[in-house]
């Protein structure tokens, strides 16, 4: 009967002393599940045009922001817009037009994180198309249509301090069926978790 009490006595000792372990340690930190991404830089685009292919300036700007879902797992979603400068050209005298063709993309997101710092991003949407023409004979003509399927690709770094703050970069792959366009962007991105 001792040894029966001696034995349960030191089993409930070092489980408690577990325990007491546990509540000693350092303190959880807040999980932080929602982040926010910004990203600016040039793009390139993939000319398609058929008249006045040669007046095409491929080389445009893109801006992209997204805010995303994080949960403890290599998979997260959230939704992504942005503004992306397709391509711009100009037309030689007599006309002398300046011709703009943007997009405005509003996307799902997908993204998976590999490695330890590298992640892809697969969105799908629509996309609000913008056509500006600037003409010193004629005036100027704005219009606007929507693309309804539309996706983008992203392979990027994200390198994280203290972790919520991070920088990193990102290569985006961007395709419009409205006009068939296609551009790729190299975004320095800036994110904040929250």
């Amino acid at each position: 009967m001792t040894a029966r009490i001696i034995i349960i006595a030191t089993l409930i000792i070092l489980c408690s002393a577990d325990l007491f372990a546990q509540t000693n340690s350092a303190p959880v930190t807040k999980k932080r599940r929602f982040a926010v991404y910004a990203g600016i830089g040039p793009n390139y685009y993939f000319n398609n045009l058929v008249v006045g292919k040669s007046l095409v300036n491929e080389l445009n700007y893109s801006f992209s922001a997204r805010l995303m879902w994080e949960p403890e797992h290599i998979l997260s979603v959230g939704i992504e817009t942005g503004y992306y400068r397709l391509y711009s050209l100009n037309t030689p005298e007599p006309t002398h037009a300046h011709i703009a063709n943007s997009a405005i993309p509003i996307q799902l997101v997908l993204s998976m994180k590999f490695l330890k710092n590298y992640y892809f991003n697969f969105s799908m949407g629509q996309s609000i198309l913008l056509n500006k023409v600037n003409s010193q004979s004629y005036g100027n003509f704005d219009a606007s249509t929507w693309s309804l399927a539309d996706f983008s690709g992203t392979l990027g770094y994200r390198h994280r301090f203290k972790s919520r703050i991070s920088v990193g970069g990102e290569a985006k792959f961007f395709y419009s069926t409205g006009f068939v366009d296609r551009n790729i962007a190299l975004l320095l991105v800036g994110g904040y978790k929250f």
